[in-house]
């Protein structure tokens, strides 16, 4: 046989036989695997170094692909091209979790734990900075590890094709689609994943060619093409058997619950605030050099999903690179060996002072050509309605699911709730440790403590507190700092069924002792740092519990050393007694005198703020309840601390507010929702360090004037939620369709109607729109009048105007307020009464005079002080009895006199 058929026949002849040995082997030629040493084993990994350098990169694979992602052949090793840069590569290699035991219960931080491990060994052996470098999901490993390092032992990081914001996965035109589609499936995705042991490797694989099936099609094409060429065929087969399915493993379940949990339903990659080995982590926290890969046509990272880098850690430098590639390509296959592996080590030896800058920076992002663009633009024309209707419909079923789930079960609890139901914070913390043990319940200074955490401490308090000898019913003055002690010891005093006292700790000692005696206290709580003055200003035993100093003197028991193992508590004694009608807390509230009067809440009280706060708010267990208001604050420990965990948020708490350090506390917890009080925020808006944009959705609390409000939502695009909530009375207002900023809003469900009265005639309504006193209508009695005026608009909604005692010659010491702040921008303003006149004060940069004119039209003071400082209350006020009564005040800057 000759010409072109004996070609032909050879072809087949050739192909057929390649084909016979690949069915009776398996594979064609050796199986490829450079040479490398294993440095390092750890309980999930090991640590491979292919070979010895100046420069040190430590590459991260995927949790579902194989170490030899990074040296599959030797025309497309990354561990090879590194090493002849003279870059000393080492591998992490997690293993096949399916094939070793205990593999399959690993969870996320299992891995995290080992990048950082090799991180240190790298380290270690070559006395360099890491050079972090991760492929897609060890991308996502190599910016968690930074983060939770602080960057320590890291030069830079680089990654290829790893999502940040793992919501834009989706090709969404609307940026809220995909948030609410992600809500509605958020039950389903968490059922899954709790009924199944993990992903196997099959599906992983299968996985990654359906959404690279043109690819795939394309390869075995190739394949059967070169099926007669052994040497194409064999340069080519550690490729085709690593897509085949050697180069994927099994995803444990546990690891898989907390990536679909944390990085896909509640997006903590781009808002912060996951938690590794107990600890609250953000990208915020990354301040290495930062290089992005993203690959134009990558369907598993799109590239706005790799982009969201910048806004994830701000302090980082970031550089992002465009291949012309998909997922895979970006680090095998000759793009890849051409572009990215090239660039990486130009990256690491610029970095390393060992080189110039990568030409790669400098370059464009890849265009698409010019015939693809225009298909993309009319593609994208002709699905945006499509979309966009589909967000509609998202947005309003998420919406309604929210209701359902979330707003009307509180809603019905407390319109169902009679004087014997059970409740109590102390009750719904057990009923949260019982349901959700694991779930995280608080954030503190960088460490997370689950809802079985909290119910513990709380028993084992419990336990101390009978041993020394407080009682059901003993009222028990709480005097400690905004810590978690303080919530564990209200917590615990009211599983006991005692009350709580709770004073503002710096209250004057003899206020505190008339406080005490009035209020026919048994025993006195406190906390190390505080525990001296109570002791001395009570002349009585203070138990003391929390972590601080421990060299207590007499009179002093400390909580701590109590062994609750050894404490025995009666057979009968029934824990969370506390029903609706019962006196939960009783506060205690500093006046203008300085003496600290009571404001009893009982339980009912409690739950009509903290339920009402979470109904209105929406709080979903996503999300994370920043509270930085003073614990002994109504506002704190009954809407902030309560709505949490009434609707089973996570809580960061916060010692104090500081504005400094907001931004990045908020980062670093995921924050979605802040209360506040009275003008607390204002100083954000002149803070340096606060970024635009947050993972805050809403600003909740009571106080806020208007223009704060307007203000913040131009700057951070937040809205605001206003509530008015009486300690005395049950009365309980909120602003939740954030319409008109500043408003008090409408009467929640479970709160007494209102009334307005006239202020000229305490027994007339008063007309819409017409200014009066706010009362509390009972059956069948008098409307009980608070001390609060205000007004009603024509769409029914309660806008506050001030206190009556903030009257002063007629004038509104508020809205005198109002206008400072509105009209000047000053940074805190206080009008209040001097002999019966109007006196105002004010810190800013503003001159007096102007000031004078400003409020012209209002009203004339008689004096107008500049200061360099305002002392506030512990609600965020002014504290006007602390202001300059006489011009021969030294802290006077500038003055003017009508």
């Amino acid at each position: 046989m000759s010409g072109p058929w004996s070609k032909i026949f050879e072809r087949t002849r050739a192909g057929a036989r390649n084909a016979l040995e690949l069915v009776r082997f398996g594979q064609l030629g050796e199986k490829y695997g450079a040479s490398y040493d294993v440095v390092h084993t750890g309980p999930h990994h090991k640590l491979r170094r292919y070979a010895k350098g100046d420069s040190c990169a430590l590459l991260v694979p995927p949790l579902m692909v194989t170490a030899e992602v990074y040296d599959i052949a030797p025309d497309v090793s990354a561990a090879h091209l590194l090493s002849t840069r003279g870059i000393s590569p080492f591998v992490v290699d997690f293993g096949a979790p399916e094939h070793e035991e205990g593999g399959m219960k690993r969870t996320l931080d299992d891995h995290i734990r080992a990048v950082s491990a090799c991180i240190d060994v790298a380290r270690e052996l070559t006395g360099k900075d890491v050079h972090l470098c991760g492929y897609s999901q060890g991308g996502m490993f190599a910016y968690q590890t930074a983060a939770l390092r602080r960057g320590d032992g890291i030069a830079s990081i680089v990654t290829f094709g790893s999502p940040v914001d793992l919501h834009r996965g989706l090709p969404a035109i609307r940026r809220d689609v995909t948030g609410a589609l992600v809500e509605l499936l958020e039950p389903s995705l968490s059922a899954f994943a709790a009924q199944i042991e993990g992903l196997p490797s099959v599906l992983t694989s299968t996985a990654f060619k359906i959404v690279s099936g043109r690819k795939e099609i394309k390869q075995r094409i190739d394949f059967v093409r070169s099926l007669h060429d052994r040497s194409a065929l064999v340069r080519r087969e550690s490729r085709r058997r690593f897509l085949g399915g050697e180069g994927f493993v099994a995803w444990p379940g546990p690891a898989l619950r907390s990536f679909l949990d944390d990085f896909i339903v509640h997006n903590r990659m781009l808002s912060g605030g996951f938690v590794i080995d107990g600890r609250t982590v953000t990208l915020a926290d990354i301040d290495k050099p930062i290089l992005a890969f993203l690959g134009t046509t990558d369907e598993f990272a799109r590239p706005p999903t790799v982009r969201a880098i910048t806004t994830a850690a701000p302090a980082s430098d970031v550089s992002l690179v465009t291949v012309r590639a998909g997922h895979f390509g970006l680090v095998v296959g000759s793009r890849a060996m051409a572009h990215t592996w090239p660039t990486v080590a130009d990256w690491i030896l610029w970095r390393d002072n060992r080189g110039p800058r990568p030409e790669a920076l400098d370059a464009p992002e890849d265009e698409q050509p010019v015939e693809t663009a225009l298909l993309t633009d009319a593609a994208t024309r002709s699905a945006r309605a499509a979309w966009s209707r589909l967000g509609d419909f998202a947005q309003a079923a998420s919406d309604a699911l929210d209701g359902v789930r979330y707003q009307e079960p509180r809603l019905r609890r407390l319109a169902d709730m009679t004087p014997e139901t059970r409740t109590s914070p102390a009750l719904e913390l057990a009923e949260r440790a019982a349901e959700t043990p694991d779930a995280t319940f608080f954030l503190w200074q960088g460490r997370a403590f689950s809802y079985r955490d909290a119910d513990t401490r709380v028993d084992n308090v419990v336990r101390g507190l009978w041993s020394c000898g407080v009682r059901p019913g003993d009222r028990v003055l709480v005097v400690m700092g905004s810590r978690p002690s303080f919530l564990t010891m209200t917590t615990a005093l009211g599983r006991l069924g005692a009350v709580s006292v709770i004073a503002p700790p710096d209250s004057a000692p003899d206020a505190l002792a008339a406080a005490a005696s009035r209020e026919r206290i048994t025993n006195v709580a406190s906390d190390p740092h505080h525990a001296q003055r109570c002791h001395a200003a009570l002349a009585r035993d203070v138990l003391v519990l929390g972590q601080g100093a421990r060299d207590f003197g007499r009179g002093i028991v400390d909580m701590e050393a109590i062994d609750p193992a050894a404490v025995t508590l009666p057979f009968d004694f029934a824990p969370n007694p506390g029903c609706a009608r019962d006196l939960a807390v009783i506060f205690l509230r500093p006046s203008g005198s300085g003496e600290l009067r009571a404001a009893p809440v009982t339980n009912h009280r409690y739950a009509l703020s903290a339920l009402g706060a979470a109904a209105a708010c929406t709080i979903k267990p996503s999300d994370t309840v920043y509270c930085c208001i003073p614990l002994h604050h109504p506002t704190a420990l009954m809407a902030s601390v309560g709505s949490a965990l009434a609707s089973g948020a996570r809580l960061a708490l916060a010692e104090r507010f500081e504005p400094a350090r907001f931004d990045s506390e908020v980062r670093r917890t995921g924050t979605t929702l802040v209360f506040y009080a009275g003008d607390m925020l204002r100083p954000l808006l002149h803070e340096p360090t606060m970024k635009s944009r947050s993972s805050i959705r809403i600003f909740a609390g009571s106080g806020m004037r208007a223009d704060l409000a307007r203000k913040l939502e131009e700057r951070f695009g937040v809205s605001t939620i206003e509530f008015y909530a009486s300690t005395s009375h049950r009365a309980i207002l909120a602003n939740v369709d954030m319409k008109k900023p500043g408003a008090l809003g409408r009467v929640l469900p479970g709160s007494d109607p209102l009334t307005i009265v006239r202020l000229d005639d305490r027994k007339t309504t008063a007309a819409a729109g017409e200014v009066g006193i706010l009362g509390v209508m009972k059956p069948r009695e008098e409307p009980s009048l608070t001390n609060d005026v205000v007004y009603r608009d024509d769409e029914g909604v309660y806008w506050f105007v001030d206190a009556l005692s903030g009257f002063v010659a007629g004038a509104s010491t508020r809205q005198i307020e109002d206008v400072l702040y509105d009209a000047l921008d000053v940074d805190i303003a206080a009008a209040y009464a001097v002999d019966g006149e109007v006196w105002v004060a004010y810190v800013g940069n503003v001159d007096a005079a102007r000031v004078a004119e400003t409020l012209a039209d209002r009203v004339q003071p008689r004096v107008i002080l500049r200061l360099d400082a305002i002392p506030l209350t512990e609600g965020f006020r002014a504290l006007k009895p602390g202001l300059p009564r006489s011009m021969q005040d030294t802290r006077i800057i500038d003055s003017k006199r009508r």
